[in-house]
């Protein structure tokens, strides 16, 4: 039998020798078959946008390479693979919000997001308790081949970090122009 255009039923309109269906029967009204594909399509995308979001997949976000304040580049990736081939031992924080949570960033002699402002390290002067602190951003510890500033890092719970180096002098209150590499751990 081969098909004819003629015999080929309109979208959105019943063949009239067609009778109801048991479930189209107990619908409000005079659903058509557009609707009814409609509803489906709807149904298929909210439950495929919720195992999106139960899986957590929806909220990962790609690691871009970003740019601090002061033109200083970001790692784009979230695993430090760039910058150390097989990982490193991170550090706890020594001072800051994250004393007390998962270790991320590594290096340096301090390391706290009292180092940050607007999540890179900071740049200039500080009076922090009447001790005057310079705070300088650099480029050149992290990374083999390019000088990046800051990098990423996951912890165990999930949650992103960007660790920004930067040098920071200490003057006044025993300190006479001590420079010491300072981390800034800033949560993202």
């Amino acid at each position: 039998m081969a098909l004819e255009p003629a015999r080929i039923p309109e979208l959105d309109r019943a063949d009239p020798d067609a009778g109801r269906t048991r479930a189209g029967a107990k619908l409000p009204g005079a659903g058509t078959r557009r609707t009814f594909l409609r509803a489906v399509a709807l149904g298929v995308l909210t439950i495929g946008a919720t195992a999106l979001d139960w899986s957590g997949l929806a909220r990962l976000r790609r690691a871009n390479a970003e740019s601090g304040p002061n033109g200083m580049q970001g790692w784009d990736r979230n695993d430090c693979r760039d910058a150390y081939a097989t990982g490193y031992p991170e550090l706890p924080d020594t001072s800051g919000s994250y004393v007390n949570t998962y270790a991320a960033c590594f290096g340096g002699y301090w390391r706290g997001s009292t180092y940050c402002e607007a999540g890179w390290h900071k740049y200039g002067t500080w009076n922090e308790n009447g001790v005057q602190v310079d705070h300088q951003p650099l480029s050149n510890t992290c990374g083999q081949t390019i000088a990046k500033n800051a990098w990423r890092w996951t912890t165990p719970d999930k949650k992103v970090y960007r660790c920004s180096d930067g040098f920071s002098t200490f003057w006044g209150e025993g300190s006479t122009g001590q420079t010491y590499l300072t981390i800034c751990r800033a949560e993202l």
